[in-house]
């Protein structure tokens, strides 16, 4: 079985990772927006300007990175027969895929390979999070993609 704690951690450590490439990037903006080779020599000459907005892309990245590693290092898990924050799902379609979902507060979107694992991580707030829910195992849901709708078996819950 797979040790939820071991998962968190390695989760804030690809977030960490993460926010650490984006310091890099934003500091690279941040010397470019600088530089003086890049002073604007006429009003169509935008490439300073261009990055120091991406110097303050960067920055609120890094905040909202910096939030998720605090989120996911105070997470508290439990065992649960029922989907709840904290959670890892695993999920069978039709086709006898299986798929891993961690439902958690924030990070929704990132994914991590944990093990043999690919885990997606979701929160509550995406369409299929807020499937998922209170379901238990062997409950299926619905999840409406446009005009296509996947069906999803919960397999397990941990």
């Amino acid at each position: 079985m797979l040790n939820k704690r071991a998962l968190i951690n390695a989760i804030v450590s690809e977030l960490r990772e993460a926010r650490d490439k984006a310091a890099q990037a934003a500091d690279a903006a941040k010397a470019t927006a600088t530089d003086s080779e890049n002073v604007a020599e006429n009003k169509y000459d935008t490439l300073g300007l261009e990055a120091a907005y991406l110097a303050h892309g960067q920055s609120d990245r890094i905040l909202q990175l910096e939030k998720d590693i605090r989120t996911f290092e105070e997470l508290q898990t439990k065992e649960s027969n029922k989907v709840e924050l904290g959670a890892l799902i695993e999920l069978e379609d039709h086709s006898g895929e299986t798929t891993f979902v961690f439902l958690a507060p924030s990070a929704g979107g990132f994914k991590i390979s944990h093990g043999s694992r690919s885990i997606q991580i979701i929160t509550p707030a995406a369409p299929l999070g807020k499937l998922l829910m209170g379901a238990e195992v062997d409950d299926e849901v619905n999840l409406e993609l446009g005009r296509e709708t996947r069906c999803f078996l919960v397999v397990s819950i941990a």
